[in-house]
């Protein structure tokens, strides 16, 4: 286990708190081993769980609902500044997927809040902290997210408090370890996860082909499941296939007996594998 430690230097607003977070590896969504773990710049945000009824996953944003990116900040990020909302994995540190962080809230955020908030952790593999601008862009549909959260705490004999923030000012939260060996959906003490954002479809066209089939396209999330429905009308639809969109996110779909008086067709989705 990785032991951190770390002192706020000055940077630290008064009604701050200060979170860290460690002892554990982040990786993509195929993998524990070495290779799959991330760049040290990879893109992660701390997401707070504003009403507690537990997070929801990103469909058309970094955080949905009434989740909320906390504004956090350190000698990378400084206060001064105004801190970011989002941040790499490790700072002064070079091994890859190794998450080590000590960050400071500013509680102000919270609007006057009492109770604790609950967090999690999320990444997003294909983007990198530095280049991207979480206010004007969004993650792409079908791409891959990691996702850390846990409400008791697995150790707590360390002092540790889950993953919860109080609502405490000048105090110094250790956050629960995220993993002893790694983190990718498979750690069974914690919530961790990896997954991708569902994509919904989009564009469904059609063409007939001269013997008679229809030809559909659509698009939708790369490597995702969505389900083609048939119907002559519009209330009821008994015929169902699955499609699998292309890693390009390009969905083809060819019905063979579509019935020559025509029918009504739709895309649903994306559905679990």
């Amino acid at each position: 286990m990785l032991a951190v430690f770390s002192a706020c230097l000055g940077l630290c607003p008064a009604g701050s708190a200060v979170i860290t977070i460690g002892c554990g590896f982040l990786c993509d969504a195929e993998g524990t081993g070495e290779s799959n773990r991330l760049p040290v710049d990879t893109l992660c945000v701390l997401i707070a769980d504003s009403n507690g009824d537990g997070f929801s996953p990103p469909l058309l944003d970094w955080a949905e609902d009434d989740d909320v990116l906390v504004t956090v900040s350190d000698a990378e990020y400084p206060a001064a500044n105004g801190g970011s909302r989002r941040f790499d994995l490790a700072d002064g540190f070079t091994e890859p997927g190794l998450l080590s962080r000590s960050l400071a809230v500013d509680l102000a955020q919270f609007e006057g809040r009492a109770a604790p908030v609950p967090v999690a952790l999320r990444w997003f593999p294909a983007y990198r902290a530095g280049e991207v601008d979480i206010g004007s862009t969004r993650p792409a549909p079908g791409s891959v997210y990691g996702e850390f959260r846990r409400a008791v705490p697995l150790y707590p004999h360390t002092g540790s408090v889950g993953w919860f923030l109080p609502m405490a000012a000048g105090l110094n939260v250790t956050l629960d370890p995220l993993a002893a060996t790694g983190l990718g959906g498979v750690d069974p003490d914690s919530a961790g996860r990896a997954d991708r954002i569902t994509a919904a479809p989009f564009g469904l066209t059609g063409e007939r082909t001269p013997d008679g089939a229809l030809t559909l396209r659509f698009g939708g999330g790369a490597g995702l499941k969505y389900q083609i429905q048939r119907g002559s009308d519009l209330l009821v639809w008994p015929d169902t296939w699955e499609v699998t969109a292309s890693l390009r996110g390009e969905g083809t779909f060819t019905d063979s007996v579509s019935p020559a008086a025509g029918a009504y067709y739709r895309v649903r989705g994306p559905v679990p594998h």
